[in-house]
């Protein structure tokens, strides 16, 4: 609360003395957006009806057009995470995933090593089946929860081996743009610069690949204690054998036809939207989904993105970003250095710290960081720094909605983060420096 107090004193004295000559209008600007931050990270008002204040005071005084603040409804990627919510839940209704992982879990999965393997195979796989990000950790989670129920693993190993499948869930989800749909798609739009998904791909799937590896083996090393012993022994009775009916035979191939078509689209050229809103359509045609479960669909999810994409073009439009931004650019070399992407790291990451949310971060730092860089390097090199900064790099559960999820369903605690998280830290930092930065070297991009 006494933030909140705080934030709206500061909000009504930037309205009053309008600093750096500011007018009227920019000035509210500035302290709206100010005042929505602090309500997005403390909760005092929900997250919605902060959103549609923000909304109100662009569409008022943002010198933008109406229809370039509300630009995520009209755009593509509103459907595409529309119905990769509807048609996640036609997955999950179906139970194909557990059915399926299920024999294979307990006919290899008998090692620590296996363990480790098995979720990489399976998240990749995932990627391409289930396209919501958030409904594809759950089920990825439910299904090895399951397993270890079944091998009777006690309950330390239980919460850190999950621990692991969304935190790694996390680094998997970079190596391309549908690895994450919607914060993927969020730095591309906050950014305001487009990408094709064979860039990102040349441009992240190697690095995050091996940040993925040297998270694992830092991981393993960090928790070898609880993993000694880990091992299984079958018996006739943790054997699974499982048939398929003539209706989940049904569900199988709608899924495996739409997952086929979406995967092969650079050969086709059908949009990948149109696939998955014609697999959710076919879906409700033999009776997977139902009316009801198009209740899966977060709205609240999707009034905050589109407050948060339109923050970009209105701090431009409206002078805000000029005025306030450029006054920082003295403070970075003038040269695209080690130091200039020191600033940028511990810029990026001291601010997530604060505000949590992936989304919000970026929605504030990439704007100012990418005016700061400007003519030093390209701008896909600056946006994947940050966005490697903020959104591989978690302490609290707060701070990445993954993490959140599993925290909120009990399947780890906070403790097990903050053993992971100095750790974590360092891999992070040295991957941009050593790992990321090395490859696009090699690529010629730097």
């Amino acid at each position: 609360m006494k933030i909140t107090i705080a934030s709206i004193i500061i909000a009504g004295s930037i309205i009053i003395l309008r600093p750096f000559d500011m007018s009227i209008e920019q000035s509210v600007i500035l302290a709206a957006l100010l005042l929505t931050i602090v309500f997005w990270t403390t909760n005092v008002i929900g997250k919605t009806y902060a959103s549609f204040f923000l909304l109100a005071v662009f569409t008022l005084f943002g010198r933008t057009p109406i229809r370039q603040i509300f630009s995520f409804p009209f755009s593509e990627n509103f459907i595409m995470i529309v119905f990769s919510f509807i048609f996640s839940k036609g997955i999950a209704n179906s139970r194909l995933a557990d059915k399926l992982l299920q024999p294979i879990l307990m006919r290899y999965t008998n090692t620590i090593l296996k363990f480790f393997i098995s979720i990489f195979i399976v998240q990749i796989l995932m990627i391409f089946i289930i396209p919501q990000p958030f409904s594809r950790v759950i089920i990825i989670a439910m299904v090895f929860i399951a397993y270890f129920d079944r091998i009777a693993l006690d309950v330390e190993n239980k919460r850190i081996m999950t621990f692991w499948i969304y935190a790694s869930s996390a680094f998997i989800n970079m190596i391309m743009i549908r690895g994450d749909i919607i914060l993927n798609n969020a730095l591309i739009t906050i950014a305001n610069y487009s990408i094709t998904e064979g860039i990102w791909i040349q441009y992240m799937l190697v690095p995050s690949l091996v940040l993925y590896f040297i998270s694992a083996i830092g991981f393993y090393f960090r928790f070898k204690r609880s993993f000694a012993g880990f091992a299984m022994n079958y018996t006739e009775n943790t054997v699974v054998r499982v048939g398929l009916n003539k209706q989940e035979r049904k569900h199988l191939l709608i899924i495996a036809l739409t997952v086929l078509l979406w995967a092969s689209e650079s050969f086709h050229g059908i949009k990948g939207t149109a696939i998955v809103v014609s697999g959710s359509l076919t879906m409700f045609a033999i009776g997977l989904l139902k009316i009801e479960d198009i209740k899966s669909v977060n709205i609240h999810l999707l009034v905050f993105l589109t407050a948060t994409f339109s923050i970009g073009g209105v701090l431009k439009n409206s002078g805000v970003s000029d005025i306030v931004f450029l006054r920082f650019v003295p403070l970075f070399p003038d040269s695209f250095s080690i130091k200039f992407i020191m600033i940028v790291i511990l810029t990026a990451v001291s601010l997530h710290m604060i505000l949590g949310s992936n989304v919000t971060t970026m929605s504030v730092v990439v704007p100012g960081l990418l005016i700061m860089g400007s003519g030093l390097v390209n701008v896909e090199i600056l946006m994947f720094i940050i966005y490697i900064a903020v959104c591989s790099h978690f302490v609290l559960p707060f701070h990445n909605v993954l993490m959140m999820i599993g925290n909120g369903n009990r399947h780890f605690d906070a403790e097990i983060m903050l053993r992971f998280a100095p750790l974590l830290t360092g891999i992070v930092v040295f991957s941009i420096f050593a790992v990321y930065l090395n490859w696009w070297r090699i690529l010629g991009i730097l």
